[in-house]
């Protein structure tokens, strides 16, 4: 069992980390985030354009938050997987992000500083600040593994428990998908989770989820990600258009909720 200390550590020193949750007989869930501290517990802070997938990992109860990736990590990194209870608060004022959590985000998420970064931006981008907080309580904490590249990936299997490993896969286009490093004695309902991002302004970002079933470390039924590779360098166009589309997921969902 990994200290506290060392787990505050670890997650304040991370840039990016992996969410996963069990879906009731189906393939987990899965999102690429970024790992926040809050008082004493890992948090993650979800635009409420997000707000879908954070009432879906707050329904499961618990999930299972992992350390794999060490690019744009700071000193005092580790690789980590860390299960326990979810609370989520829906923050929709933003104040408990702005006063506790942006300051953390500015740092780890580059792409936050074109919102956020001064008191006039975050008056101009009111809708960026409310968040979706989902506090993780640990119950267990253990050492994972690292992910060194693109044939890596974090292979979650729902065997009436979530079981979570860094696995290499040799063939993504294999299936059965064979899997080093997988629990060979686990089976189920299992999803792949990696991530590329453009180090270090993390502009682009892509979270590729493959599915399928797992048994005797190999991935069948594979249905594959849409995309794996690190997405094009967007145009201004491109860019204008994701941030029109973030504000509006956001306002849309705020006012969904009663919160503008």
């Amino acid at each position: 069992m990994i200290h506290t200390t060392s787990l505050g550590t670890a997650v304040r020193a991370a840039g990016l980390a992996e969410l996963v949750w069990r879906r009731d007989g189906r393939p987990p869930g899965a999102l690429g985030v970024v790992p926040l501290w809050l008082g004493d517990r890992p948090a993650v802070a979800l635009p409420w354009a997000q707000v879908e997938a954070a009432r879906a990992v707050a329904a499961a109860g618990a999930a299972t938050l992992v350390l794999s990736d060490q690019r744009l990590a700071g000193p005092g990194w580790q690789p980590l997987v860390v299960t326990g209870r979810l609370t989520l608060v829906e923050d929709g004022d933003g104040s408990l992000f702005t006063e506790q959590l942006l300051d953390q985000e500015l740092r780890k998420h580059p792409p936050s500083r074109a919102l956020a970064d001064s008191p006039m931006l975050r008056r101009e981008h009111w809708w960026y600040l409310p968040r979706l907080v989902l506090l993780l309580d640990p119950v267990d904490v253990v050492p994972g593994g690292r992910r060194e590249g693109p044939a890596d990936a974090v292979l979650a299997v729902d065997d009436e428990a979530l079981h979570v490993r860094t696995v290499r896969v040799a063939d993504w286009a294999a299936d059965p998908m064979p899997l080093t490093g997988a629990p060979p004695d686990v089976r189920g309902p299992a999803v792949l989770v990696g991530q590329e991002i453009s180090v270090p302004d993390a502009e682009r970002w892509t979270v590729h989820v493959t599915s399928g079933q797992a048994a005797d470390g190999r991935l069948a039924g594979v249905r594959p990600a849409e995309r794996r590779a690190l997405e094009p360098v967007p145009g201004l166009r491109a860019r204008v258009r994701r941030q029109r589309a973030l504000e509006r997921g956001c306002v849309q969902a705020l006012r969904a909720a009663g919160h503008a």
